[in-house]
């Protein structure tokens, strides 16, 4: 019998990050071996998901700083282009990272989309291998497939032609200096802390690992660029039995005597409250008021009774209360959510259409491959109005069968994928190779 010590560290304040992160300790726990003694510790400086990975029997390391553990963007100061938003708090993110490490001593370190974790690692234990599981495939290689501009940039604005031809005429030095992938305070934090080794100019060097697990499809991507390092493993997310639903006024849009289109609407944490009321403003037009729908409007982004109180169509209900995404999906006719891969691979997984809009870069990709697909329709957050959502839900109902018929078949392409036993093979594999 031997023991086996693996550190997860990624955002585990974020939804998307904290399910995915314990969906991989799952599989890591189903294919580990028979004279394994496996110990799966998760960083965390609070979190609403800690409880969860106690009730899995994993355990918790409380690094520092703690924090609110609500909406990670409020708790790093978050910033277009800094995951971490001033250089004292990225100090302090990374030193606590760092102390965590050499207490727990891994054999194995995985992190999410934490820059922070690559960095720690590579300092104080540098011998341990880590493994990076990321939405997208962040290596140097994803440049040569960005066509498009970050929505919180002027140029996002031009035509979509327009913006292919300046990508596919930007040196590869001035594309490698992008301000969405400089994150210069935790630049300046290794730094201060001692950094040594290669120059972090940018996120592909910040999260550089032994291996990569890029939780998506990789006929989205030209995979054979990216090293055989890099698996793309499918879609890995909280695949939860069908719940319940138990709320009434869900159950009343959601009964089949309810004959208007049915629409979901989920911004989750990434959302703001502008964002959500502009969904909200749709219903009350004329046109939306042929349409029922579920909002979900969380205490982070929106007080309900303010949704509720500009609400004005009665075929739609505001709830801030958890709510069964996966069932709910089931049994309507569109969704309208951010980009984040946790909320649309729910969708996808049910195959139903959807309108996107993105909050960060990385969303903006996610929904950029299912407009291409033919699934969805993606909209700019500069365009995020409840006439243009409006005249998007349109478009969409008046092309269902073209829509329904593209997202039956992504959700085709996601059942042919076991992603977990791709991760926790491969996990395993990597961890014998030491």
């Amino acid at each position: 019998m031997y023991t086996v010590t693996i550190a997860i560290a990624t955002i585990f304040q974020n939804g998307g990050d904290a399910t995915r992160a314990i969906e991989i300790a799952k599989a890591i726990q189903q294919y580990k071996p028979e004279d394994c003694n496996l110990k799966i510790v998760f960083l965390t400086r609070g979190s609403q998901f800690e409880q969860n990975v106690l009730d899995l029997g994993f355990e918790l390391y409380h690094a520092t700083p703690k924090m609110k553990g609500i909406r990670y963007q409020e708790d790093f100061d978050t910033k277009f282009g800094e995951l971490i938003g001033n250089e004292k708090l990225a100090y302090d993110v990374l030193q606590g990272e760092m102390e965590a490490y050499m207490a727990i001593k891994p054999d194995l370190l995985i992190h999410g989309f934490w820059p922070i974790g690559s960095i720690a690692k590579r300092m104080v234990i540098p011998n341990v291998k880590n493994i990076a599981f990321l939405p997208i495939p962040l290596k140097k290689a994803f440049l040569d497939e960005a066509h498009t501009f970050p929505d919180e940039l002027t140029p996002s604005r031009l035509p979509i032609g327009v913006q292919h031809w300046i990508f596919r005429h930007i040196p590869r030095k001035v594309a490698e200096g992008n301000q969405a992938l400089q994150h210069s305070c935790i630049r300046k934090a290794a730094e201060q802390s001692g950094w040594k080794d290669q120059e972090l100019t940018n996120i592909f060097e910040m999260l550089v690992s032994d291996l990569y697990l890029v939780n998506d499809l990789p006929q989205f991507y030209h995979a054979e660029n990216y090293g055989n390092n890099c698996i793309f493993t499918g879609p890995i997310y909280a695949q939860s039995r069908q719940m319940a639903i138990e709320d009434k006024e869900i159950l009343k849009i959601l009964d089949k005597s309810n004959t208007k289109k049915k629409i979901f609407c989920t911004l989750g944490s990434s959302g703001n409250k502008k964002a959500l009321l502009e969904m909200v403003k749709m219903f009350n037009t004329p046109e939306g008021l042929q349409y029922s729908g579920i909002i979900l409007s969380p205490p982070s982004v929106c007080p309900v009774e303010e949704a509720r109180q500009l609400l004005r169509n009665k075929s739609v209900y505001v709830t801030d209360a958890f709510v069964p995404a996966k069932t709910i999906d089931r049994q309507v006719d569109l969704v309208i959510c951010h980009g984040g891969q946790g909320t649309l691979q729910t969708a996808i997984a049910s195959a139903v259409p959807l309108i996107g809009v993105a909050t960060q870069p990385e969303q903006k990709i996610n929904l950029e491959h299912l407009e291409s697909f033919g699934s969805a329709i993606r909209i700019s957050m500069s365009a995020w109005h409840y006439k243009h959502i409006l005249s998007n839900v349109k478009d969409i109902f008046r092309n269902y069968q073209d829509f329904a018929k593209k997202a039956q078949e992504l959700k085709q392409l996601y059942d042919a994928t076991d992603a977990r036993e791709i991760i926790g093979k491969a996990i395993w594999k990597e961890l014998q190779s030491r």
